[in-house]
């Protein structure tokens, strides 16, 4: 009798083991691809959260994954692509990774929506990269918010680009 109940709490042990293996395997952290960091590793900084949004350059950092709290970086990083600057009189200007940019917006702090109405690239050369997905998801954007993170504008219900103020 003393076997039976040794080889049955041995047993339930095993099997325990085994069903805790994958919730221990999934508490390691997963490596990210290259280019993708973790929302959090953006610093924050209590500052951007009152800038205003008209008047203010901002640059492009990247392109967020809120489900998965993950940042792809914008590639090709230089000082003068992904700009964007909303002016008072309903227009915008700034630049893609190699073109400049400008149109007509519609914004409302009241309820933090925002819309491209009007959208034109100065030419088409040299659109590579990150240039078209920037370009669709700035005239598919719908609202946006100013965070201790930056500027989100959002394009998606979950995704939304990052810029921090130039």
């Amino acid at each position: 009798m003393k076997n039976v109940v040794g080889f049955k709490s041995r047993w339930i042990v095993l099997v325990g083991m085994v069903f805790l293996l994958p919730i221990l395997g999934g508490c390691q952290d997963e490596e990210l691809p290259e280019g993708e960091i973790r929302l959090s590793e953006i610093q924050d900084n209590p500052d951007y959260a009152s800038l205003p949004l008209i008047g203010t350059q901002w640059k492009l950092i990247g392109f967020v994954d809120g489900r998965r709290e993950r940042l792809r970086l914008t590639e090709p990083t230089n000082e003068n692509s992904y700009t964007i600057t909303f002016l008072t009189n309903g227009e915008f200007s700034g630049t893609t990774y190699a073109n400049g940019m400008a149109g007509k917006y519609e914004a409302s702090e009241i309820d933090s929506s925002l819309k491209i109405l009007e959208f034109g690239l100065k030419s088409f050369a040299g659109e590579i990269h990150d240039s078209p997905m920037y370009t669709e998801s700035l005239k598919n954007s719908s609202d946006f918010n100013l965070s201790p993170k930056g500027l989100a504008l959002y394009y998606d219900s979950q995704k939304f680009m990052l810029f921090k103020p130039q």
